[in-house]
């Protein structure tokens, strides 16, 4: 039996039925990694609910074959200082256990989880979906004072795996780089969308009153401050001034009491909808009835809310950050610090022209991010990483406590 192991700051839900639940770490994504093992442990921050799956609206994970780790918050001052070392006692025998260690990164968690393989002289593949120093610098200031540790140890962990993937084609390969396998894979799952997707968004923008639109954006938790909301918030308090009538709705979990401040401040708060946590189905069609898709990050991998907003031919527009360059054309990106170039970022695209412009080439685009490659790539470097292991294994190289 080949036992794997993965590890991630998360976070994962426990309802109050004991089931584990939630919109991104689901069946579906844990499946890929039984390509490669027969059994799996994974070590994750866990929150636990006082509702059911169904009224958080997530996807049980029921996967077989499974055994979660739950993990108190270690990113406090208690749990980056005292609360890690007792964590990294307890999971000694998880990774001892483990053949094949995947870590998602950045990530505290998987920091200490891979402090232990590399004592247990144990080789491991990492997944990089974001930037270490980028969220933490943007988070406060216990975040900044963390941000230099983590960004080293975050680049010395990838340098130094046997295998890494990259959810960028080019940014994260640059800032934490590896010179042994890699592959880049983003996190996206689309499924083959039919062209009628477009022509149904060509007839939206046609039928579109260019004074009066929905903006949207998804985001894990709507009280994280480095997602930007607030930089939009400012933007529509200046369009409206100039007579644009904008309605802005956030998908995520949280309860926004930051963002309600905010947009009661500028008095647009009744142009401000939370719109809750959606299911990824239920994110696409909600991605249809939008007008415009924004990214304001402060901190990103390669989104992929803006790539599932670009399947269904949404314009889009972000930060010109990280990984979201790589996807938008340079007329739809904007410094989120300055108000000035949001605000003419998006007056730019309120034109029928331009927006049909840029549903065709967004639309395109996406097909760069179908499921089926995606997987193949994927799963080309997990073998890659199996095979390895097994030959150190035979070897008697590895595995040495």
């Amino acid at each position: 039996m080949i036992k794997g192991l993965f590890c991630f700051d998360g976070p994962l839900y426990k309802d109050k039925n004991g089931i584990y639940c939630n919109v991104t770490l689901t069946n579906e994504m844990f499946s890929r990694y039984f390509s490669v093992v027969d059994y799996l442990t994974i070590i994750v921050r866990t929150y636990k609910s006082d509702k059911s799956y169904q009224e958080l609206n997530m996807k049980p994970l029921t996967l077989k074959n499974i055994k979660v780790i739950e993990v108190k918050n270690l990113n406090t001052i208690k749990g980056f200082i005292f609360d890690r070392n007792v964590f990294e006692n307890n999971i000694k025998k998880y990774v001892n256990e483990a053949d094949l260690i995947f870590a998602r990164m950045p990530s505290i968690i998987s920091n200490s989880v891979l402090k232990i393989a590399k004592k247990q002289k144990k080789s491991y593949l990492v997944e990089n979906g974001g930037c270490a120093w980028d969220s933490l610098w943007n988070h406060g200031i216990l975040g900044k004072i963390i941000a230099p540790l983590m960004f080293y140890k975050t680049r010395k962990y990838i340098k130094e795996a046997a295998f890494a993937t990259y959810v960028t084609k080019q940014f994260l390969q640059k800032r934490y780089p590896n010179y042994n396998v890699t592959t880049n894979c983003s996190n996206v799952y689309l499924n083959e969308v039919d062209d009628e997707v477009l022509e149904e968004r060509i007839k939206k923008i046609n039928s579109m009153n260019m004074k009066k639109i929905i903006i949207g954006q998804t985001v894990n938790s709507v009280d994280v401050r480095y997602k930007g909301e607030h930089f939009i918030l400012k933007a529509m308090k200046t369009l409206k001034e100039r007579g644009y009538d904008i309605e802005y709705q956030i998908v995520g979990t949280g309860e926004g009491e930051f963002l309600k401040k905010v947009a009661s401040k500028l008095k647009i708060q009744n142009q401000l909808k939370f719109i809750g946590t959606l299911k990824k189905e239920e994110v696409i069609e909600w991605c249809k009835s939008i007008d415009i898709y924004v990214q304001p990050s402060k901190q990103e991998g390669l989104p992929r809310s803006v790539i599932e907003a670009m399947s269904v031919g949404c314009p889009c527009l972000g930060s010109n950050i990280a990984g979201i360059p790589e996807l938008l054309d340079e007329e739809c990106l904007f410094n989120p610090n300055k108000n000035n170039q949001i605000v003419k970022a998006i007056e730019n695209l309120l034109n029928k022209e331009k927006m049909i412009e840029q549903a065709k080439i967004n639309f395109k685009k996406s097909k760069e991010y179908d499921i089926k490659n995606i997987e193949e790539k994927r799963n080309k470097i997990f073998a890659k990483y199996k095979e390895y292991v097994l030959k150190e294994k035979d070897r008697g190289k590895g595995f040495q406590i």
